[in-house]
């Protein structure tokens, strides 16, 4: 009788885990929702019109539809569209990345509190991923420089990064570049770029058109509230965005999406106002939080990582869920003391913060 054994998947994808707890998707249609960083604001007039009316052609693939929107991207940012490949979400781009650049046995480097899902980049091509010691949640240049080895073939560090909402300043992203072998690759995730107020912080685009080993990834589910449409883009080298091209979906983009996205690029009046709402709803809440004792992680992002220490962070989650707000715990390392808040609009965040005192009152 033959022996029958089931099909062995690549050793390194039994490594993957979630990097994210799961949260109550309740059905309540009072509760604040508020662990996922989506815009409370969601994407303006102009992009639903446009989503809408694309449906009347949704038996057509959406043809050359990367090409389109790279071609919109690079009129409203000033940069060259053949250097843009778009994606469904950042995520994509990410990964195809680390298919494209990692072996075997070769080593990714990130900060040990950046983007928890950067590890399963790695382990998905049997790649090692080595966690750099950081700072108070800021990434540490030196130390990242420190894991860098003749085995290094990617260095992933999202600027501002999740879940900590902190940033590293344009001179240590390009003191980090200068350190690193020329056959290293860097990726820099600026998802959260829209919402950065701090001086000294640079997009990397400069950075890009300057070396020949930087990429930049962006997305459309931020600032443009647009997440459910999954669209992502990066920025990079010619030789780069060919290969990461070369390994895509046939259509990687619906055309809800394209439409959306495109007239959201043309849509300054709700992004500044997206903007600058996040950034006043943002201060009030971390300066109230502050105020009843808890540590706020400063953010440049559309959400901030409130730290409880000794105080029962368990009870707090709980008491939030009771009284219908959903934000994200965390439990990995350093961020076990954790939950991050997706800032909502001002009187969402009043309420979450009403909570949390009476919580620290009872």
């Amino acid at each position: 009788m033959a022996i029958r054994s089931a099909p062995a998947p690549r050793s390194g994808v039994l490594k993957i885990r979630a990097h994210m707890l799961k949260v109550d998707v309740t059905p309540d249609p009072n509760a604040i929702q508020i662990a996922s960083n989506e815009s409370v604001y969601g994407p303006g007039d102009k992009a639903l019109v446009a989503a809408r009316e694309s449906l009347g052609a949704a038996e057509r693939y959406p043809e050359g539809a990367s090409e389109i929107l790279a071609t919109a991207i690079a009129r409203r940012f000033s940069l060259d569209a053949d250097k843009i490949v778009c994606g469904f979400g950042s995520d994509d781009l990410l990964a195809r990345l680390a298919r494209i650049y990692l072996s075997p046995g070769d080593e990714l480097v990130y900060p040990i509190h950046g983007y928890q899902k950067v590890p399963n980049y790695a382990f998905a091509n049997d790649a090692v991923p080595v966690a750099a010691a950081d700072e108070n949640f800021v990434a540490d240049v030196d130390q990242m420089l420190a894991c860098v080895n003749e085995r290094t073939k990617i260095v992933m560090l999202a600027n501002p990064d999740n879940p900590s909402g902190t940033y590293v300043s344009g001179k240590e992203v390009r003191r980090l570049h200068a350190g690193l072998p020329s056959h290293v690759l860097l990726v820099l995730d600026s998802a959260y770029a829209e919402y950065v107020v701090a001086r000294d912080y640079e997009l990397p685009m400069s950075l890009v058109d300057e070396a020949d080993n930087v990429v930049m990834t962006r997305t459309f589910s931020k600032a443009f509230g647009l997440a459910g449409m999954r669209v992502g883009w990066i920025y990079g080298p010619n030789e780069i965005v060919d290969v990461v091209r070369r390994i895509g979906i046939t259509f990687p983009l619906s055309s809800p999406a394209l439409a959306a996205c495109l007239a959201a690029l043309e849509d300054d009046t709700h992004q500044d106002f997206v903007v600058a709402e996040n950034f006043r709803v943002r201060e009030e809440f971390s300066n109230r939080i502050s105020e009843i004792g808890l540590q706020v992680v400063p953010s440049q992002t559309n959400f901030v990582l409130v730290r409880f220490g000794e105080k029962d962070v368990e009870s707090a989650q709980e008491f939030l869920q009771q009284n219908a707000v959903i934000a994200r715990r965390l439990t990995a390392g350093d961020f076990s003391d954790c939950i991050r808040f997706t800032i909502g609009d001002r009187q969402q965040m009043i309420t979450t913060a009403e909570v949390l005192e009476r919580w620290n009152n009872g």
